[in-house]
């Protein structure tokens, strides 16, 4: 590691410093222009990242603009926010951003890890791009005029080795000259305590092998550990006891869904000195928030809702402690136990709309606050609010090649089921969208399936539409976040009453005249792409075409290669069995019910597409059904994804295969022109 050694005291310091360029910050409303290409939704964020500092007059932030990133710094307690200071780089580029205090600013920088093959690229190559470069992240600590520039953790030999050394995992209310990082020291998660005028650090806490994260009183002294079990989707709750000594405390089994990753942030808290958590209330079904007694281990319910899941915790704008929880019914909404701060978001509400916004950070007097904002046609978008003036101030779109485009319109419905369940759902309207007059459809089931729809940007979602489609994602029974009830009925329903709720989704918009019978097609990815060759199998008279991206295609196959995988073998039942069926006992349902031994029975052109590295749906699913399509003589198309993982639109290379086949596809089996 000498080459990155040398990198970060070299070529760290050389970056420039330029007072006086120009970038737009505050951009307008804007006009809608042609429908989004293949390229507008590959395009990266201009405004990758805002932060309010801590006294809520000075606004930073991350901006890429002809392929450089920028960080600017604006006063904007003055008339048109001026500039403070910037901060760029040919090679060294910002990412996000961090306030240590009102004064010293935080970035997180990518640096390439070889810089002089870099250099000597860019001197030669007219076709030289530097997003094609591996690099390593770093993070400086700089004044707000970008003066001062220390790097953070220089002198940590031991941590060289870390491809990351840029996430502050949290501040200290007492101490405003340092801040807490986390990296990897002998493959272990180890904190630092870190000085941000001097770079220094000296080590607090060791976590284990599988440790994601820490959580640390007001003194940033460590408190508890997380552990993230994978398969298992659980998390183990350590207390600590010194620098590498934990106790156990918790196991939660953290969402009944085994195909998909989760994320685990704001599922944790302190309360004082109390931990908070969230969990599944067995009688309710719906998650809660449960607050463990420091003193005598004694748990109580913290927050509890009758008919709703906390979604998270909400947590201090600058520590571990709560200040409030989130729900999700069509929106993300916080609500605060501070009735200051619910004030501030009541106040945004209003004036937000159907979007759903969060409170990036606020001033330490509540005067100002920052918020994003995003929805199913707008991924990201920035907004300060004045809370004198009861103000919401736009600032910019983070996504501008997708803001000015057309893209298309958001909408909901709920429909019943065949045995009366009420099933909601969301739908895309495309531009030409009328009213009452059918149109070529889409449907586009989840991934999970005990996961669901949200009210979020989706690339796969917004190309359909703005290709001309109307897109429905139902939350069918076995979804989350509708209480247990809803979601149990889901269990061991592959291909029954869940495929059942699709067929109905497409019979409610034929009554209701929105889709076209002869025009429509089902389209998904892992159990989405499950759901949509079961659809060609069991309804073959509702759909002219199915595509399945990484779709489970032989229940016992796939409930053996899971057994594999997890790490403790009491999940099982609780985490395949009950849910799926047993490899064994229940082998009749489950091989009725696997699209690879029944694929005689399609009558409509198939797509398939599937990533070599899969790692949750492996690659031998898709190889399969593409055995027996071939065996069976049926029409199809087959996208082998070199080197690609579950999600086959997350490498540029793999979206630019995959959504012009995927439009090309569509366009032939629904004839739209």
């Amino acid at each position: 590691m000498k080459t990155t050694k040398n990198m970060l005291r070299i070529h760290l310091r050389s970056i420039r410093l330029c007072s006086g360029l120009a970038v737009l910050l505050l951009l307008g409303p804007l006009s809608a222009n042609a429908k989004p290409t293949v390229q507008d939704f590959m395009s990266r964020p201009t405004v990758r990242d805002m932060e309010l500092s801590p006294d809520g007059t000075h606004l930073a932030m991350v901006i890429e603009t002809a392929g450089q990133r920028y960080v600017t710094v604006r006063d904007i307690t003055k008339p048109d926010m001026p500039l403070v200071g910037n901060l760029s780089n040919e090679f060294i580029r910002p990412n996000f951003l961090y306030w240590g205090n009102d004064d010293r600013l935080l970035v997180a920088l990518s640096v390439p890890y070889n810089m002089n093959r870099v250099m000597k690229d860019k001197a030669r190559d007219a076709g030289f791009d530097i997003n094609d470069y591996p690099t390593v992240s770093r993070m400086v600590a700089l004044n707000k005029d970008m003066s001062d520039m220390v790097v953070l953790l220089e002198d940590e030999r031991a941590l060289r080795r870390n491809i990351s050394l840029s996430r502050v995992t949290n501040f200290i209310p007492t101490d405003n000259d340092h801040v807490l990082i986390d990296a990897y020291r002998k493959e272990r998660r180890t904190q630092f305590r870190v000085n941000i005028n001097t770079g220094d650090a000296t080590r607090v806490a060791v976590g284990g092998r599988r440790t994601y994260r820490f959580v640390n009183d007001d003194d940033g002294a460590p408190r508890y550990r997380f552990d993230y079990l994978r398969r298992s989707k659980a998390i183990v709750i350590y207390e600590f006891e010194s620098e590498d000594k934990w106790k156990k405390v918790e196991k939660i089994y953290l969402i009944r869904d085994y195909l998909y990753a989760i994320d685990t942030t704001g599922l944790v808290a302190l309360n004082g000195d109390n931990l908070v958590y969230r969990k599944i209330n067995d009688e309710t079904g719906y998650y809660e928030l449960i607050m463990v007694d420091s003193d005598t281990g004694e748990r109580e319910s913290l927050v509890s809702l009758p008919d709703q899941d906390v979604r998270g915790v909400l947590f201090s704008s600058r520590t571990d402690g709560i200040v409030g929880y989130t729900t999700e019914e069509d929106y993300i909404r916080h609500h605060y136990f501070d009735a200051d701060l619910q004030e501030i978001y009541d106040g945004m509400s209003k004036q937000m709309g159907s979007y759903n916004f969060s409170l990036k950070g606020y001033a330490d007097d509540y005067g100002t606050a920052l918020a994003r904002s995003w929805g199913m046609d707008d991924p990201l978008s920035y907004h300060l609010w004045h809370q004198k003036k009861g103000e919401l101030q736009f600032l910019a779109h983070a996504y501008m090649k997708l803001a000015e485009s057309d893209l298309a319109t958001q909408a909901f419905a709920t429909y019943k089921a065949r045995d009366g369940l009420s099933i909601r759902s969301y739908l895309l309207l495309p531009d030409n969208y009328v009213k009452g007059e059918p149109h070529p459809t889409i449907v586009l089931p989840h991934g999970g399936p005990h996961a669901r729809s949200r009210v979020e940007f989706s690339t796969l979602a917004q190309f359909l539409a703005t290709r001309g489609y109307v897109v429905i994602e139902p939350n069918f029974r076995g979804s989350s976040g509708y209480g247990r009830d809803f979601e149990e009925a889901g269990y061991q329903q592959w291909g029954g009453t869940m495929q059942d709720d699709l067929t109905d989704a497409v019979e409610f918009l034929v009554r209701e005249g929105v889709a076209d019978p002869e025009r429509i097609c089902i389209v998904g990815g892992s159990y989405g792409g499950y759901a949509a060759l079961m659809g060609a199998i069991k309804t073959p008279e509702l759909f002219q075409c199915a595509i399945s991206m990484n779709g489970v295609t032989h229940l016992p196959d796939m409930l053996k290669y899971d057994m594999k995988e997890l790490v403790d073998k009491e999940d099982w039942q609780e985490v395949l069995f009950d849910r799926v069926g047993h490899p064994d006992t229940d082998r009749d349902r489950l091989e009725a019910n696997s699209p690879a031994l029944h694929a005689d029975r399609i009558q409509i052109p198939i797509m398939l597409i599937a990533g070599t590295e899969d790692q949750i749906v492996p690659y031998a699913q898709a190889r399969r059904m593409r055995k027996a399509l071939k065996k069976a003589d049926v029409e199809f198309e087959f996208i082998r994804l070199e080197n690609t993982g579950h999600n086959p639109l997350y490498y540029r290379k793999d979206v630019e295969t995959v959504l012009p086949a995927i439009e090309q596809f569509l366009a032939r089996a629904l004839s739209v022109n």
